[in-house]
């Protein structure tokens, strides 16, 4: 084989590889390598509760709890979690807002007991949160008529989605949001590879748009943000968060319309603000609702 057949072959190789380090790439963000076992149940904390289920527009089968309030209200939020997590697990960061407000929490798709292949981190997760309300409006009238909205990461963004979508939820709070999918998924694959943008990162950016049949970022927080105002946004963030980092939050909290705070909870990592503020964490979270719902 001469030299120009031996560059031809290397180059083919160096392709192959680039191409399956990007598949198995987007197989890490459609498949989260540790997902949290369904541990925690609200029986712990001594919530009644009823197990419901109901399906998407794309015919997945997702699972959720309804908890009444300590006392009879018609004040409800919304609790999203994050990838790779469930509800029970966002639960033990929330229950405490069970004493005033009634709690609808869904497991996404392919998280705790729902069914589903895939998680997005937004894209499909849209058709879940769209279907969870549309459930919510007719098991619970009184509950969706003005209800408030909190994510966690993953689920921040798919708060924020359904609140640019539906005017009638009347604030929402989120917690270690990221900004943009592309940006997320770009800077996983440099922790990750080391590599540069290009070719890695567009190349994952680019096999996920061909397997998803759609394009991811459409959906980040990033566009949906300032479609909240004039309705209240709480965003939570801790100091010292590594997956996003408070220059990740500080941008997207900029593309915000007022009326919105910021809270950055000091020596905070990622998941870790309810756990390092306590008892402040619990107050703030439960005045904003309660002022605003």
């Amino acid at each position: 084989m001469n030299g120009a057949g031996i560059l031809a072959v290397l180059s083919l190789l160096a392709i192959g590889v680039m191409f399956a380090a990007a598949w198995w790439g987007t197989n890490v963000i459609f498949h989260p390598p540790k997902m949290l076992p369904m541990e925690i149940w609200p029986d712990r904390y001594r919530l009644s509760y009823d197990r419901v289920e109901f399906e998407t527009s794309d015919g997945i089968l997702l699972k959720a709890w309804l908890i009444p309030a300590q006392s009879p209200t018609d004040k409800t939020i919304l609790l999203c979690h994050g990838w790779g997590d469930n509800k029970g697990d966002l639960l033990q960061h929330t229950h405490f807002l069970a004493r005033r407000f009634n709690l609808f929490m869904p497991d996404f798709r392919q998280h705790g007991e729902s069914r589903g292949s895939l998680s997005t981190v937004g894209c499909l997760e849209a058709r879940d949160i769209e279907a969870a309300l549309e459930f919510l409006k007719n098991a619970r009238p009184s509950w969706s008529a003005s209800p408030g909205i909190f994510g966690l990461s993953m689920g921040a963004a798919i708060a924020l989605w359904a609140a640019a979508r539906h005017p009638r939820i009347k604030a929402v709070a989120i917690e270690a949001p990221f900004a943009s999918f592309n940006e997320v998924v770009a800077q996983w694959m440099k922790n990750k590879t080391h590599l540069p943008y290009f070719p890695t990162a567009w190349l994952t950016l680019l096999v996920a748009r061909l397997r998803l049949g759609e394009d991811p970022e459409p959906y980040s927080p990033i566009y949906q943000i300032s479609k909240i105002s004039p309705r209240p946004l709480l965003a939570v963030a801790g100091e010292l968060d590594r997956l996003m980092p408070l220059s990740v939050v500080r941008k997207l909290f900029d593309r915000a319309k007022e009326p919105k705070e910021l809270w950055i909870i000091p020596e905070a990592t990622h998941g870790k603000c309810e756990e390092k503020a306590g008892a402040e964490y619990h107050n703030r979270l439960t005045d904003f609702f309660a002022k605003h719902l």
